[in-house]
C-alpha cells in the first residue's frame, strides 16, 4: 500500500502590527460612519413634516452609510493568510480571510509547471518582465524565501509567487512530480 505524499502549510504575516491596526481602525470607522449616517438620515426624516426637507442631510446620510457598507465588505481583506496543500504532485492554494472565510485560488498540477525556482534565480526575471503573463502574489512576507511557479493552464500563462517551507519544496522536487529541467535553483 503506497503512502500519499502530503504536506499542508498556513502562511501568516510575521509582522502583523500594522495589519491589526488597520483592521481595528476599519471596525472603528465602520461603526462611526454607520452611526453618523443613521443620525443624519433620522435628522432628514424629522424635517419632512416641517416642509424644510433637508436634501443635504439625506446625501450625507447615504454617503456615510455607503462608506460603512464598503468597510464591512472590505475589512476581512485586511487579515489574510494563505494555505498551501501539496498532495501527490498537486498544489492547492487558498486564501483565508480573517481566519473565517476561505477563497480557493488555484490547483497547480506539477506536470504542467514549465519552470519553478527561487525568485532570486535569473530565470524569474524572464517571466516577470513579460506583460502577457497573469501574475499571482500568493505570499505575505517579502523577506521570506519566495518561490515562483510558471505554468500554463486553460491556455493562460501564469506566474505565481508563493512562500512554501523548504520541506514542501523538497517534496515538490522529489518523486518525479516535476518534468526534467523544470526546477531552477
Amino acid at each position: 500500500m503506497a503512502m500519499d505524499n502530503f504536506k499542508e502549510e498556513i502562511v501568516v504575516r510575521r509582522h502583523s502590527g500594522f495589519a491589526n491596526f488597520t483592521y481595528y481602525l476599519a471596525w472603528t470607522m465602520l461603526v462611526l460612519f454607520g452611526v453618523i449616517g443613521i443620525f443624519m438620515l433620522q435628522a432628514a426624516l424629522n424635517t419632512i413634516g416641517t416642509g424644510a426637507f433637508a436634501r443635504g442631510s439625506v446625501i450625507v446620510a447615504v454617503v456615510f452609510i455607503a462608506l460603512a457598507v464598503l468597510l464591512w465588505v472590505k475589512k476581512d481583506g485586511l487579515r489574510i493568510e494563505y494555505e498551501y496543500t501539496f498532495t501527490n504532485g498537486v498544489l492547492d492554494v487558498s486564501m483565508v480571510l480573517n481566519n473565517s472565510k476561505r477563497r480557493y485560488l488555484s490547483e497547480i498540477n506539477m506536470k504542467i509547471v514549465e519552470s519553478i525556482g527561487s525568485v532570486q534565480h535569473p530565470s524569474f526575471n524572464r517571466y516577470l518582465n513579460d506583460k502577457t503573463i497573469k501574475r499571482h502574489n500568493w505570499f505575505l512576507n517579502r523577506d521570506a524565501n519566495l518561490t515562483y511557479i510558471y505554468f500554463t493552464k486553460n491556455g493562460v500563462r501564469h506566474l505565481a509567487v508563493i512562500e512554501p517551507s523548504q520541506e514542501m519544496l523538497n517534496m515538490i522536487n522529489s518523486r518525479g512530480y516535476l518534468n526534467f529541467g523544470v526546477w531552477q535553483g
